[in-house]
């Protein structure tokens, strides 16, 4: 009896069985629900947060790192952590920077590699100093630096501890009880020092008085990348008015000697100008004469500027003789308010003529390109400024210890004003440089510090930068950019939470007192004391005034390997500078020296990270990985350190994040959510939830699939299946493109739009049918439950990086298994070769095009209430959709599940007559090839003429309140079972 076809009424099902009574019972008292193939799993609709602590448990989410270490693997794969900063909670920027790093060392994990990664944190410097003593408010003058140490060693060990409890909770991989960098650690610690060291004997390390950026807020120099640009910050427009005191004489005998004339020069820094030394003007531009008709009097400036000096004056300036920038060699002015002081112009190419007035005041002591001018023609660089930011008493009664951020700009204006010498006054708005922890304006400042000589090193950096892959592209030229513009770095600090630089100097040296000297000077004057046996001190002599000594690793860094480096504070000096090794190096034990106060800068702390995190690898990562800001700062930095001394970059691959590439992870402080992106949240919750359901979608599905028995040959899955899996294999190759690009924002793109386009709201829809109704073990479910079988493998290992709690949970809840390893251990997804179809695509096409003419006419969600007819008179169309559906009329083709209409008819021959309810529409399908002709058909669309069956609820049914033929054949198939 299974094998005969028969509609069955519930009213006749007795008298067809005859007296097999047990059969009635069955499917009388039986609902039809319980014999449909519905989704079955413990997989819940919301995973939370306890849950995700759980699975990190199970999954072994803490020894993961551990275990893949001890792998063995051919392929290594290292991602060098730029360390965080110890100075406060976790914040957004620190989960787009960890989770995006993780998942790209998972992504490595995944594919076979065994992942070098090392996470570290930066825990010296001022913020944190600052932060420890802000505590309880207290003046780090009133504090020791052992006192001021130890509090602020305290706040970034409590800075660290938060925030690595949060990257934990992220599930970020690592070994975070062994395997962990921190740059107050005493093997850190010594392995900079012995950094700072051999670049020091290769000579790139030097002491000179140069202008630094200097805080006076925090009372020490500050690097480029400390600095912070207020671009609404106010300044003084000021025009001085500078008395010519003599003229060259061919300009003195055209103008004649009754004449008195001013060099015009802008300012917006007048607390600067009792600095001033000369007057800079570019020699290749044209300079003009001119009288200002008001007051008459004769004002020198660039002929560039007259235009826009006259509309800022509000008067009219007349040309009374022009000249070239040459002619005006051996001009003298007098400083418009100091009386004793004069000002030569002197030509310089920095000269700019977008703004000002052509001549650019110049005080080596507070400017880069002034102090470049001052060297050349040997004028002063004394600094009448302190640490403070107040003059001090050189620079008079009036001046002295006025500070010149907040007092002095009024005063000296005020000056000039008495002295008739200003020509202009207004505000100008501009960006500023600001420290960027105190949040106050910097000043440039002539002091005595360390520095690095980048230039001798930039011109291999830049060939190492070429050699670099750099992501995005462009970068690279920023990278070039924020390099070429830096001569030197300086790396002292004068502050005490940190590195010391290892000097000692002579008692009868003083700082502040040395003299200018180029790096050059230093190695080819300098008196060098080396103990050619153990190399172990140095006594250097950068120039006569300067006598101090740096001790290398063989004695400071062991003592620093065993103390820390509070070893510099608390130990004797006499431990340190033992009079053995100066005896050993020809130095007169009976000088006396002291120990330097200056530290390191904490750059300089971050960019040898590589030299000691680094080690087992060769010193070189595969990939740097931060913010664009790093560009001047860790990259660069970095860079410049490795140059040095290996002369290549460390790192294969630098790349910037942007928090814009997440768009599945929530990434918020354990503790509170984070304000500000509301609409990301949102958008990353509604795409969870989608990629949440279709896994779970998928999982209830496969409840009874057991993929080494039940799986499906390709070759007998189905058209729209086998479509399926072409889509699957694309974008395979889609993901592992964008995962080796390090694009996480096409992977989470790709993967929105298969699961939004292709599963979610046409396969899932179209499918379903066949899925629920079908018999359990047909071919045809068994084909459709092995592409999702292959769509949870493909999604979950995909996504796995960037959604590991999810995979994992969806790992942990798949049919038919038992174990519970980590995703992580079991490899990539594979696409098999004979998925990729794209000639099926063509077909597909030609489908979607007739469907969607049927589906706009109807609502589409009552498409299973109607019944079609396909005409058409081309051959090359009606061959493809008679390989959909052999019969004419069909209501379980496949050319049928793809229209998801309930009956389709297939015919070249149109004959069937109008009614008053059928909708008959004309359409074409037009390839994408040049040439192709369109195809024509014709789509009838009535209401069906069969009933609607009770258990798959498809228009099929014989007979109301009847099953269809197909339900009737899978109940006596359930029940002959």
């Amino acid at each position: 009896m299974g094998t005969m076809r028969l509609h069955i009424c519930k009213n006749c099902l007795e008298g067809i069985i005859g007296t097999n009574k047990s059969v009635f019972r069955f499917y009388s008292q039986k609902k039809y629900s319980a014999t449909l193939n519905l989704p079955k799993t413990t997989f819940e609709v919301w995973g939370a947060g306890k849950r995700e602590t759980d699975i990190q448990k199970t999954c072994g989410f803490a020894e993961l790192y551990s275990w893949q270490r001890q792998q063995a693997r051919d392929k290594e794969f290292c991602l060098h952590d730029g360390p965080p900063y110890a100075n406060g909670d976790p914040h957004i920027g620190h989960a787009v920077n960890k989770i995006l790093k993780d998942i790209l060392n998972r992504y490595k994990l995944l594919r076979g590699f065994k992942v070098h990664y090392v996470p570290g944190w930066d825990c010296h410097g001022l913020p944190i100093e600052l932060k420890a003593l802000s505590e309880k408010k207290e003046d780090f003058k009133q504090l020791s630096p052992m006192e001021i140490r130890k509090k602020a060693f305290k706040y970034a060990q409590k800075s660290i501890k938060r925030q690595q409890d949060a990257f934990r909770r992220w599930g970020v991989m690592a070994d975070w009880d062994n395997h962990c960098y921190f740059t107050f650690n005493k093997e850190y610690e010594a392995s900079q020092l012995e950094l700072f060291y051999q670049m020091y004997e290769k000579g790139y390390v030097y002491r000179d008085l140069k202008p630094v950026n200097w805080s006076p807020s925090s009372r020490t120099a500050l690097a480029e990348a400390e600095l912070e640009y207020n671009s609404k910050h106010i300044s003084p427009s000021l025009y001085v008015k500078f008395p010519v005191k003599r003229l060259p004489n061919e300009i003195q005998s055209i103008i004649g000697s009754d004449v008195s004339l001013f060099c015009l020069v802008w300012t917006t820094t007048p607390w600067t100008l009792p600095a001033n030394e000369a007057i800079c003007y570019m020699p290749n531009k044209e300079y003009c004469l001119v009288v200002n008709s008001n007051n008459h009097e004769w004002y020198l400036l660039a002929a560039e500027r007259l235009e826009e000096i006259s509309q800022i004056f509000g008067v009219s300036l007349e040309v009374k003789y022009t000249l070239s920038g040459s002619d005006l060699e051996g001009t003298l002015c007098c400083h418009p308010f100091l009386n004793e002081k004069t000002s030569p112009l002197l030509p310089a190419n920095h000269v700019k003529m977008g703004v000002g007035t052509g001549l650019v005041h110049t005080a080596p002591a507070h400017g880069a390109e002034d102090y470049v001018v001052g060297v050349e023609h040997n004028l002063s660089l004394k600094c009448m400024v302190d640490e403070d930011g107040l003059y001090t008493e050189d620079v008079g009664e009036i001046l002295k210890f006025k500070n010149v951020l907040t007092e002095a700009n009024d005063i000296v204006i005020k000056l000039l004003e008495n002295a008739g010498n200003i020509g202009h006054l207004g505000q100008y708005e501009h960006a500023y440089p600001y420290d960027w922890r105190t949040k106050k304006p910097i000043i440039i400042r002539a002091s005595t510090q360390w520095f690095i000589n980048t230039a001798a090193l930039k011109k291999n950096a830049m060939d190492c930068i070429d050699s670099v892959s750099v992501l995005p592209k462009h970068a690279s030229n920023s990278m070039k950019t924020a390099l070429s513009g830096r001569t030197y770095w300086c790396i002292s600090r004068q502050r005490v939470w940190g590195v010391p630089l290892p000097v000692f100097y002579d008692t009868d040296y003083t700082v502040g007192q040395d003299s200018p000297s180029s790096p050059n000077t230093i190695s080819s004057t300098g008196h060098i004391f080396n103990d050619p046996i153990d190399n172990t001190c140095i006594c250097f002599l950068p120039h006569s005034s300067c006598k101090s000594v740096s001790v290398d690793m063989a004695h400071i860094t062991n003592l620093v390997r065993k103390h820390g480096t509070d070893c510099w504070w608390t130990l004797p000096i006499e431990q340190l500078l033992p009079t053995s090794l100066l005896s050993e190096c020809g130095v007169n034990p009976s000088r006396q020296f002291y120990r330097g106060e200056d530290i390191l800068d904490i750059w300089f702390d971050s960019g040898s990270s590589w030299s000691h995190v680094l080690k087992d690898t060769g010193g070189i990562a595969d990939v740097y990985w931060e913010g664009e800001d790093q560009y001047g700062a860790w990259f660069q930095t970095s860079l410049l350190t490795s140059v040095a001394i290996n002369n290549r970059a460390p790192y294969s691959t630098m790349n910037q994040s942007a928090p814009s590439l997440l768009k599945f992870v929530m990434v918020a402080d354990p503790n509170k959510a984070i304000k500000g992106c509301l609409l990301i949240l949102f958008i990353c919750f509604l795409n969870f939830r989608l990629l949440r359901n279709t896994l779970r979608y998928c999982l209830g599905n496969l409840y009874d699939y057991n993929h080494n028995s039940d799986e499906v040959d390709f070759d007998k899955l189905r058209f729209i299946d086998k479509y399926m899996l072409h889509h699957l294999y694309e974008y395979g190759q889609q993901v592992a493109r964008a995962y080796e690009d390090i694009d996480f924002g096409r992977v989470t793109t790709a993967a929105m739009a298969l699961i939004h386009n292709r599963i979610s709201t046409f396969y899932f829809d179209t499918v379903k049918d066949r899925l629920y109704n079908d018999r359990a073990n047909s071919v045809c479910r068994r084909s459709c439950l092995t592409v999702l079988h292959h769509m949870v493998e493909v999604l979950t290992r995909s996504l796995a990086p960037i959604v590991p709690h999810l995979a994992e949970e969806t790992f942990l809840h798949r049919a038919n298994t038992s174990d519970c390893v980590s995703v992580f251990k079991t490899g990539w997804f594979t696409c098999q070769t004979n998925w990729h179809q794209p000639d099926i695509v063509k077909d597909w096409q030609i489908l979607t095009n007739i469907k969607e003419t049927f589906l706009n006419e109807i609502e589409p969600a009552k498409s299973r209430e109607y019944d079609i007819v396909l005409s058409t008179d081309d051959k090359e169309l009606f061959n493809v959709l008679k390989r959909f559906q052999m019969d004419e009329v069909s209501n379980i083709s496949e050319l049928c599940e793809i229209m998801t209409a309930s009956c389709c008819t297939v015919t070249n021959k149109l004959t069937a007559s109008d009614n008053g309810d059928m909708t008959k529409l004309y359409g074409e399908y037009i390839g994408q090839e040049s040439g192709d002709k369109p195809m024509k058909y014709t789509v009838i669309i009535h209401p069906s003429s069969s009933n609607r069956c009770e258990r798959c609820r498809k228009h099929t049914a014989d007979v109301q309140s009847q099953l269809c033929q197909r339900c009737s054949d899978v109940l006596f198939a359930n029940r002959e079972s």
